[in-house]
């Protein structure tokens, strides 16, 4: 392993600030915000919310506006707060008049389940950097929300056509070490694009996981060109971790040259940008067609992280397989599968017939993080 994963980062408690990072926090949408931006906060009180292993935590919060529309995830509203005296956090909440948005309910859902494993997996390893670090959740409120520590660092768009070769190998490096760990918890995160993706100088850091889906699950169309795979864009098969390699090659691609590379398959001019000769087989435009992580980490004489230190057996398995089936059943048994493509088109889900409630009963909380 590289000197870099070798080093041990220490863990970091829930009510203090972000850590680490080189690059200039201000770049970063709402955060002047997040600091106070010399400015009174909106709003004051005390936020009750989950941590990752679980427990309920409550902190005194000052809560900033939402961003702009622009700055929005579709269906959720998007906000800085401070929880404590300097922790700065990013919070996104499912607004309660849309709650009835059972899509963006289940998407919430699913991201912090997702953010919760990779926390769980590699929270403590010297690479967490390279994901976004989820401080906190709540499912069960009148607006669920989920909060991140801000990313740090400026866009990869922001720097294409501009970054040396060093640059270029160590973030092509860490891109493709990314993909194979969310590899290794089952995930595929379908949301890297190189307005997303931000470098801070030293590491790059993936976006928060509010489009990630579990590996073999089927996939959605979804994502724009060049940047999501054609497979995945159409919404054909079976979600892979390919598609996100397939994504790395396109932003590597644009990152070197400074312009958007073919939608189907690899560019024209490939065979004359040697940065990209290792990540060849990522353009090929069906997923079986490309290499795997792990072997594109080795054409990258790269180390397998996880080859010599395996990841922990999981004890929320077998609750997860139980649940996970328990799940199915009751959608069959109420019918709610029908629902979903039934309320797609109005934008509501039947009073009463929530899956959650029909599962747990009303007063349960905190369960939906720990699928």
């Amino acid at each position: 392993m590289d000197e870099w994963a070798d080093r041990q980062d220490a863990p970091r408690a829930p009510d203090r600030g972000p850590d680490g990072g080189t690059g200039p926090e201000d770049e970063v949408p709402g955060a002047a915000a997040a600091r106070g931006g010399g400015r009174p906060a909106r709003d004051r009180g005390e936020l009750a919310f989950f941590t990752d292993e679980g427990s309920l935590a409550r902190l005194p919060a000052a809560y900033w506006g939402d961003l702009p529309p622009g700055q929005q995830r579709h269906g959720l509203r998007t906000r800085p707060m401070t929880l404590g005296e300097d922790w700065r956090v990013m919070q996104y909440r499912l607004a309660h008049t849309v709650r009835g948005d059972h899509r963006a309910r289940d998407r919430l859902e699913a991201e912090v389940g997702v953010g919760l494993a990779v926390r769980r997996a590699f929270g403590d390893a010297p690479y967490h950097r390279l994901f976004a670090r989820l401080g906190g959740y709540h499912l069960d409120v009148r607006e669920p929300f989920v909060f991140y520590e801000p990313a740090r660092g400026r866009p990869l768009a922001a720097l294409a056509g501009r970054t040396t070769v060093k640059e270029q190998e160590r973030i092509r490096s860490e891109l493709v070490l990314a993909v194979r760990l969310l590899e290794a918890v089952g995930v595929v995160h379908r949301g890297l694009t190189p307005h997303s993706v931000r470098w801070d100088g030293r590491h790059v850091r993936l976006p928060e996981p509010g489009l990630a889906t579990r590996a073999g699950h089927p996939r959605e169309a979804l994502g724009e060109a060049p940047w999501a795979s054609p497979e995945q864009r159409a919404g054909h098969g079976a979600a892979d971790s390919r598609d996100d390699l397939w994504s790395v090659a396109q932003m590597m691609y644009h990152l070197v040259t400074g312009r958007e590379g073919e939608p189907d398959g690899p560019p024209r001019d490939l065979a004359r940008l040697p940065a990209l000769g290792v990540l060849s087989t990522a353009f090929a435009p069906r997923a079986a067609e490309r290499g795997h992580p792990v072997e594109v980490l080795r054409m990258l004489n790269r180390q397998d992280p996880l080859q010599s230190r395996p990841l922990p057996a999981d004890p929320l398995e077998p609750g997860r397989r139980a649940f996970d089936e328990e799940l199915a059943r009751k959608r069959t048994e109420l019918r709610l599968n029908g629902d979903q493509e039934a309320a797609a088109g109005n934008g509501a889900r039947a009073p009463g017939r929530g899956l959650r409630a029909a599962l747990f009963g009303t007063g349960r909380t905190g369960t939906g993080g720990r699928r």
